[in-house]
């Protein structure tokens, strides 16, 4: 039995126990390894830039890229960074901050109710609906 095949148990990414061969763990490694060198990236332009600044309301997802509502060179300049370093990899850490902001979603939810998801929650209620067919495998 060659060693590649032999089936080894591993944490993934995300903290998962998963099954695979030596050579699933080592291309894992790889991953884990370009994702702390992207995140040392990420870190350090915090450092120099300060945090959060991808937070900026003149950054914003269009459905076909980032959009710029302000053409000021260094708000540009950031915009293009952003776009880089999206492509390469955000962080897992930082992913929901930063998609929730240049996705708009940040935008969307500062114009709903603060009991919006409540009252989301209360409306489907002890109810059978679509999503909740899939989402809990119950058939009708």
């Amino acid at each position: 039995m060659k060693s590649s095949t032999f089936p080894v148990k591993f944490e993934d990414l995300y903290g998962f126990t998963a099954e695979g061969n030596i050579d699933d763990v080592n291309v894992l490694n790889e991953v884990r390894e370009r994702v702390r060198e992207q995140g040392k990236v990420w870190w350090d332009l915090e450092a120099s830039k300060g945090a959060n600044w991808y937070l900026q309301p003149q950054i914003s997802w269009n459905g076909e890229g980032i959009s710029v509502a302000s053409l000021k060179l260094s708000k540009l300049a950031n915009t293009i960074t952003l776009k880089r370093l999206i492509r390469k990899g955000i962080p897992p850490v930082l992913r929901p901050k930063v998609w929730l902001s240049v996705s708009g979603a940040a935008k969307k939810r500062s114009t709903v109710p603060e009991s919006y998801y409540d009252d989301l929650i209360r409306a489907t209620e002890g109810k059978i609906t679509a999503a909740t067919r899939q989402i809990d495998h119950v058939s009708s």
